[in-house]
């Protein structure tokens, strides 16, 4: 982590803040602009200018800590930081400032001996603990009645040594005056689950209010909007899954591995719904010049042809407005029986969590924070995922495996957010379903790695080919079986709990514990300011050698793919006993036309939704929302799913909003 450290005059305790925070940049206390890429802001403690309040130094005074300090240019610096959701960490004094600015509660007092401490004392961050030196002499806490504030850490006395709310930490011990690790990595785990929770990538903070407009429901809608995939009934006992995904930002900064994994993620979106995936279809939107084209197609075409998934359509449009941000959409549709559909949630206490396919890297570390800002040169590349679709093909053939035997309580693709985000989620949707008050254990020494990871790295790292299942203790050894006869990982990493707490474990003791009330996923209300969209239009590529790459014809299933004319495929369902029609566009309305101009009974949509800079182009992006949800109600055709990619800036420069609907209909 980059860190922001605040100086103030006399601060005393900066040179073992900056020796405890190697990588750092120093703010001095008249400066009022944030410096760019800053990741934490830490205010030191241990300086007289925090406890006194005077006009003139060497005139009266009052001793009133930390308003002094508030009163300095760098407050600006503070506050913004917290604007931008900029974790900052107070300590000592810094406790004080930050409850003088408001942005901690409570209070700090005068020792109950009424003197200076300088002592070790034994400290409790869960159930971590740790000997830190105290420093103080108002160093007694006193929270607000009905205070918002958590309790990030105990004295062995039980008194309380640190708060937060949110992702801003206060704490009067001094962890900088050891040399031990442990608060730090404590303190990056509680940071980065709170900046993957509140991303825009995981929350839709900015758009989620106006996606509830969308008709979801339907006479043959199964699954809608909210799980890894939407499901229609086509008859028979046999459901269509549909999914549509971006990996716009991925795509950009490694062409290859962004695309390829773009593809594995979305097959995994599908078979995590007990459906056999059965087709892709892929949507390019690049500049005319772009060097990155070439890559983005081998990446598809490896993976896709390696699990063996007939591409089966899609487009490739050409603009200038790509040039810095090209966008890859890729949709796969599924085929699944209505009694073997399977669901991302957990359902009771004594459920066990296991964690199957591959081992757990530091690859795609990072990687909502990522795709949840606009595009700029200081992205880590390590938060691009690597694909391998040989695992994704065993894993696939797995999971089903353990799905057809009827083994699973629920199942969940490891994706945006890692284990965090699947196990969260699988726990959230089992709340919604039994409102019961559920909960989970996951400890992560039992993650299997690929190398030596942190706590933080283990639960967001987003390597592919992987899945959290809910399975019953009694079904553990027939799963393990059939994984092993797949030759892939399979091990219990946790378990479901009663208590309503998200809780972490290492080696038996707690590392982090949160009330799964308390993941409160923020909205943002942007202003809905005007914007221009250029005014040369999209040049269609027609390029049939493109698509030769794809393998299209793979499980016989394919009446009309890729390599005849025309924005739609017909594929053939024999299961069901009828073949149905894919067709796509930028709007419901034409979808639909070529739907009846086939003789097509439209069904249901799917739409990946590719905007910029929400803060400059959120109006755009409610008014192809209405658009969309005007023609769907009109002409009846449910939304069951879909996907918002925003942040497609670099610079000052953004894209068109694009849109991509990709219809089912059957013939």
């Amino acid at each position: 982590m980059k860190v922001g450290i605040i100086n103030y005059p006399g601060s005393n305790c900066i040179e073992d803040t900056k020796k405890y925070f190697p990588n750092h940049v120093i703010i001095w206390h008249n400066e009022s602009i944030l410096p760019s890429n800053i990741d934490l802001i830490v205010i030191p403690g241990g300086f007289s200018f925090g406890d006194r309040y005077y006009k003139k130094a060497t005139e009266e005074f009052t001793m009133d800590p930390g308003r002094m300090a508030i009163e300095s240019p760098v407050s600006l610096v503070i506050k913004e930081a917290n604007v931008r959701n900029i974790p900052i960490l107070g300590i000592c004094n810094g406790f004080q400032i930050l409850i003088k600015l408001g942005l901690l509660t409570g209070r700090l007092v005068r020792n109950d001996c009424d003197q200076f401490v300088c002592k070790k004392m034994k400290c409790f961050m869960y159930e971590q603990e740790m000997e830190l030196y105290i420093a103080n002499g108002y160093g007694k806490y006193i929270p607000d009645e009905d205070d918002p504030s958590e309790i990030l850490m105990r004295y062995e006395n039980n008194q309380i040594a640190g708060v937060k709310r949110q992702n801003v930490y206060g704490i009067m011990p001094h962890p900088e005056r050891t040399s031990d690790e442990l608060f730090k990595l404590l303190l990056e785990l509680d940071i980065k689950i709170y900046e993957t929770m509140v991303s825009e990538h995981v929350s839709y903070k900015s758009t989620r209010k106006y996606l509830k407009q969308f008709l979801t429901k339907g006479q043959q809608v199964v699954v809608g909007p909210g799980e890894n995939a939407g499901i229609v009934d086509i008859g028979n006992n046999y459901g269509i899954a549909m999914r549509i995904e971006s990996h716009n930002h991925p795509t950009a900064i490694d062409p290859y591995q962004g695309a390829a994994t773009g593809v594995g993620g979305i097959l995994r979106d599908i078979f995590t719904m007990g459906a056999r995936p059965i087709a892709l279809l892929d949507f390019l939107r690049f500049s005319k010049d772009s060097h990155l084209i070439k890559d983005t197609i081998k990446g598809i075409a490896d993976y896709g042809n390696c699990v063996g998934i007939p591409n089966v359509g899609g487009d490739y449009y050409v603009h200038d407005c790509y040039k810095q941000n090209p966008l890859l959409n890729v949709a796969a549709i599924g085929l699944v029986k209505l009694d073997e559909i399977i669901y991302g949630r957990v359902e009771n206490e004594g459920d066990i969590l296991l964690y199957v396919g591959s081992k757990t890297g530091k690859d795609g570390v990072g990687g909502t924070s990522m795709a949840s800002c606009d595009l700029h040169d200081d992205i880590d590349k390590n938060s691009i995922q690597h694909g391998d679709p040989f695992l994704e093909k065993l894993l696939l053939e797995a999971c089903l495996e353990v799905n057809h035997e009827k083994l699973l309580v629920g199942m969940q693709d490891v994706g945006a957010g890692g284990i965090l985000c699947s196990t969260i989620e699988m726990v959230e949707r089992g709340r919604n379903k039994t409102k019961e008050n559920l909960g989970c254990v996951v400890n992560l020494e039992k993650v299997p790695l690929k190398e030596k990871l942190s706590f933080t790295q283990i639960m967001i790292s987003e390597t592919q080919e992987r899945m959290i299942m809910a399975v019953k203790p009694m079904m553990i050894s027939r799963i393990k079986t059939i994984f092993s006869k797949w030759d892939l990982e399979c091990h219990e990493i946790g378990f479901v709990t009663s208590d309503g707490k998200y809780t972490l474990k290492q080696n038996s003791k707690t590392i982090f514990s949160k009330s799964m009330q308390k993941f409160v996923y923020p909205e943002i209300n942007w202003e809905l300011i005007n914007y221009e969209r250029s005014l040369i239009p999209q040049e269609k590529v027609k390029n049939k050698q493109l698509w030769e790459q794809y393998d299209s014809s793979i499980g016989c299933r394919t009446i009309k793919g890729p390599l005849e004319s025309g924005d739609y495929s017909i594929l053939d369902i024999p299961e069901a006993g009828c073949k149905i029609m894919l067709t796509w566009g930028s709007s419901v309305q034409f979808c639909y036309d070529h739907m009846i101009k086939k003789l097509a009974k439209p069904v249901c949509l799917i739409n990946s939704l590719n905007f910029g800079n929400p803060k400059f182009r959120i109006k755009e992006f409610v008014d192809k929302v209405d658009e969309i949800a005007k023609q769907s109600k009109e002409l009846n055709i449910p939304v069951i799913g879909g996907n918002v990619s925003l942040y497609n800036t670099t610079g000052d420069k953004s894209i068109d909003g694009t849109v991509v609907i990709v219809m089912m209909g059957i013939l």
